[in-house]
């Protein structure tokens, strides 16, 4: 009986280590603007220059670029995230609520187009000028993949 637990007991921290490992998350940093966010093992950057940071995997696509004014708000931050969806022309643009992210506050909305999902949000940096605009696209079964990142935002 006791061979049966050792063996259950072992199944179980296999699974529990695979699962970590599969979802491990890495830092990835925007040193232009002193940025950083956590993303999935395998994220290729595609663009880094001042104007703009980009990433991606097979199911994700990350892209940020900076908002340069200091006169802007928590206030201002949902015509931001506004104005921005409607450049992309999003088809379906669902919810949208402030958030606190790490050191930042930012609004966000969620919106569809052409069978992708995206997140679109505007972070607010208090400690400097620089705030953000970031769009995360990704399939609809990646979406717990797409919040972990957009979630993972700090300074420094």
């Amino acid at each position: 009986m006791k061979s049966i637990s050792y063996f259950a007991a072992a199944v179980f921290g296999f699974l529990l280590f695979s699962d970590q490992t599969l979802t491990a998350q890495i830092d990835m940093t925007w040193d232009t603007h002193k940025v950083g966010f956590k993303v999935p093992r395998g994220f290729q950057i595609e663009t880094n220059n001042a104007e703009e940071f980009s990433a991606s995997n097979d199911n994700l696509f990350v892209t940020i670029a900076p908002i340069q004014d200091e006169s802007l708000t928590a206030d201002d931050l949902a015509e931001v995230v506004d104005a921005m969806a409607k450049e992309l022309d999003y088809d379906l643009i669902t919810d949208g609520d402030a958030v606190d992210v790490n050191n930042f506050t930012g609004y966000y909305k969620r919106g569809s187009k052409d069978g992708s999902s995206a997140i679109v949000m505007a972070l607010l940096d208090p400690e400097s000028a620089t705030n953000l605009i970031v769009v995360a696209i990704y399939s609809d079964d990646n979406e717990e993949q797409a919040l972990t990142v957009v979630n993972s935002f700090y300074s420094y």
